[in-house]
């Protein structure tokens, strides 16, 4: 009875990823513009970086360093990064988190699906991107990348964060219909402290200690750094435990935030 039910609870899943798989490929144009404007800094900033460090090194890296570790960061974000905030807050300000409260899937499951399908297609036009990086930076060799089993493992649970994260960020339009500005307050220390932008040994030692107290280098820069072989055993093992520590945690303030959000839920804009 128990596997019938785990069965037509994957099959309702996986029936509700297909879907929102097709309304992420119906504007294809859009998304390619839009992952193209998130690998912005990974299309220039190699140049300006790699400049810098053509006669040397800048903090610890090479110009070849520097622009792989920007390629790699490029590449995690599309899979990494969730920016579904924005549209679980506009379904709550508007009204429309109304009709997934009448469905039988539960709206964190029917989130993570929406998330998925978003990953799936970002990865996807991504790809070409990558290839046109890789073409334009030759100098580059990422197959002595350190793409292990530990590796994947702080992928996923990167992920996992960081949708975590957007999910009790979105939870925002429970308590204010003005979300827009705290939304994108949240990209500022996200950019900065993740090692999107930069990475974080470029940084003053103040900011990268503060940086470590932060859930935002455990979604890009600690995947990175494993990719480029620049944490030791020890310190994989601890980020790893880290990394989940902080998914529990987040998960757990979710699922507290949306419980008595909805008790403040009134539909406004239906």
């Amino acid at each position: 009875m128990q596997a019938s039910r785990i069965r037509a609870g994957f099959g309702s899943f996986v029936a509700v990823f297909a879907i929102y798989l097709k309304e992420c490929f119906a504007y294809p144009a859009t998304v390619f513009l839009w992952v193209l404007i998130e690998s912005t800094n990974a299309l220039v900033l190699p140049a300006v970086w790699g400049a810098a460090a053509s006669s040397g090194s800048i903090g610890g890296f090479s110009a070849a360093e520097m622009v792989g570790y920007y390629l790699i960061t490029a590449a995690l974000s599309q899979f990494i990064v969730c920016h579904l905030m924005w549209d679980i807050a506009w379904d709550i300000r508007e009204g429309w988190f109304t009709s997934f409260l009448m469905r039988p899937m539960s709206f964190f499951w029917m989130s993570t699906a929406r998330n998925l399908s978003w990953r799936v297609v970002k990865i996807v036009f991504f790809l070409p991107i990558l290839g046109l990086m890789i073409v334009f930076y030759p100098e580059v060799d990422l197959s002595q990348a350190h793409l292990g089993p530990a590796f994947w493992a702080s992928v996923l649970l990167a992920h996992t964060l960081s949708f975590a994260m957007a999910y009790c960020l979105a939870m925002v339009p429970f308590w204010t219909t003005e979300f827009y500005s705290i939304l994108r307050l949240y990209y500022f220390p996200e950019l900065f402290l993740s090692g999107r932008l930069v990475p974080l040994q470029m940084l003053p030692e103040w900011v990268r200690t503060f940086a470590e107290w932060t859930p935002f280098p455990y979604t890009i820069a600690f995947p990175a750094e494993i990719a480029l072989g620049m944490r030791t055993e020890s310190q994989v093992t601890q980020g790893l435990g880290i990394q989940a520590a902080y998914v529990a945690g987040f998960l757990f303030l979710g699922r507290v935030i949306f419980r008595r959000g909805t008790k403040l839920y009134t539909g406004v804009g239906m």
